[in-house]
């Protein structure tokens, strides 16, 4: 298909082996894009992928954290949703109007695997056990939300045209392995994830419908 144009853009920015999975609502988006395809992100790492990153942390410590970070604030582009489709393949405009609102987000979201275990107190999150202290990570301090707010527009769908409209962003991604010792014991093991939203955002796009 042959694009036709942009009809609008709207930007909103907000400052700022198999294992079980805890995950936050980043986990839900339909696309997450590194600019490498050798990053991965938590809940795509292979069992060698652990074994490798366990064996940087593999010396015993008498009490607290060993962890190893595999990647360190790492930007990503994702598509959050598609919120909207309007296929029109008649011989009149389709005309439309859209309501837009945007909604109280974290900033900051974690996931982690293994025996890692992650706690909410209201919308902020955190690691369990004081991992967030050892990664040097504050969830409460780079938490920000952003107020709702509504934006209206009419849209016209031309004759054989196709108009979608979905939510895009970017953002930066840290995660690794951990292992928690008490008295020289390996008690919790897996992996972190922290994945911070830095700019989101509505797209319209209008495109023609190959005949």
């Amino acid at each position: 298909m042959k694009k036709t144009g942009i009809l609008f853009l709207v930007c909103v920015y907000l400052c700022a082996g198999p294992v079980t999975l805890m995950a936050s609502e980043y986990r839900t988006f339909e696309e997450i894009t590194f600019k490498s395809s050798s990053f991965d992100l938590l809940e795509d790492y292979s069992e060698t992928d652990y074994e490798l990153a366990y064996e940087e942390i593999d010396k015993r410590k008498f009490w607290g954290w060993r962890t190893h970070t595999v990647l360190n604030n790492v930007r990503v582009s994702f598509k959050k949703e598609t919120m909207m489709i309007i296929r029109n393949e008649g011989t009149s405009a389709i005309e439309k109007d859209y309501t837009f609102k945007t909604k109280t987000s974290n900033a900051t979201q974690l996931s982690a695997s293994g025996s890692i275990g992650i706690e909410a107190k209201g919308p902020i999150q955190s690691f369990k056990t004081g991992l967030d202290s050892e990664l040097e990570f504050s969830a409460e301090s780079s938490t920000k939300t952003t107020e709702e707010e509504t934006i209206e527009i009419a849209i016209d769908v031309d004759p054989m045209t196709e108009l979608r409209i979905e939510i895009y962003g970017e953002g930066k991604v840290s995660n690794g392995v951990g292992k928690l010792y008490r008295f020289f014991r390996n008690t919790k093991k897996g992996g972190w994830e922290v994945f911070t939203l830095t700019s989101q955002y509505y797209s319209i796009e209008k495109v023609m419908i190959e005949q």
